[in-house]
C-alpha cells in the first residue's frame, strides 16, 4: 500500500498527473501541437521493399505522435491520421521505440502504450497536389514496378475535446504508386 512519505515511480507519477488534469482542468493541460516544433520520420520501404508512405511527427516535449498513412488507390492519393497521446513525462527514447514498432518487425517489447489514439477526421486532409517523380520505377522484390511520385498535402487545424490541438499545415512528401494490371 502507498503512503504518503514514498515516492511513486515516475511512470506512475505520470499518469496520475495525467488523469488529475483531465479530471480537475482539462483545458488547462491541453496539449498545442505545431508540426514546426516535431521531429519528422518518414517510411517508405519496408523489409520486402516500397510500401505506403507513413510519416510520423513526434512532439517528444508533449509526449504526443501524429501518424499519416498516404495511400494510393483508385488513382487517387488518400490521407488518413491518427493522433498518439503519452503519458506526459513518456521520453523521447520510449516514443522512438513505439515509432519503430508500428513500421518494422518489432523490435521492441517494452515500449509506452498511448493513453489516447484519436482517429482524425478524413475531412481534415487534401491533397493538394501529386505529380510522378522523373526517374526510373523501381523493382519490388517481387518483380513488382513502382513510380515514385511526389504528393503536397494539408491538414486543417483541429481541435479535440481529447486534449489536444492540432495547428494546421502543408507539407510535402513522397509515396510509391505500383505499376501494371494489378495496381
Amino acid at each position: 500500500m502507498w503512503q504518503s512519505d514514498q515516492k511513486l515511480p515516475k511512470p506512475m507519477k505520470s499518469t496520475f498527473a495525467f488523469l488529475a488534469c483531465l479530471l480537475v482542468a482539462a483545458t488547462a493541460c491541453a496539449r498545442d501541437l505545431d508540426v514546426a516544433t516535431a521531429k519528422k520520420t518518414e517510411v517508405r520501404h519496408g523489409q520486402i521493399g516500397p510500401r505506403d508512405t507513413i510519416i510520423f511527427y513526434e512532439f517528444t516535449d508533449q509526449a504526443a505522435v501524429l501518424q499519416l498513412n498516404v495511400k494510393h488507390e483508385a488513382g487517387r492519393f488518400t490521407i488518413t491520421g491518427r493522433m498518439q497521446l503519452f503519458a506526459e513525462g513518456t521520453d523521447a527514447e520510449a516514443i522512438g521505440m513505439w515509432i519503430n514498432n508500428q513500421h518494422s518487425c518489432g523490435l521492441f517489447p517494452e515500449v509506452p502504450k498511448p493513453i489516447v489514439s484519436v482517429d482524425l477526421a478524413a475531412d481534415g486532409f487534401r491533397v493538394v497536389e501529386s505529380k510522378r517523380k522523373d526517374g526510373e520505377p523501381q523493382e519490388g522484390p517481387m518483380g513488382d514496378k513502382f513510380e515514385d511520385y511526389a504528393v503536397t498535402f494539408k491538414i486543417a487545424e483541429l481541435e479535440s475535446d481529447k486534449g489536444f490541438t492540432l495547428k494546421g499545415f502543408s507539407a510535402d512528401t513522397s509515396s510509391f504508386v505500383k505499376i501494371g494490371p494489378s495496381a
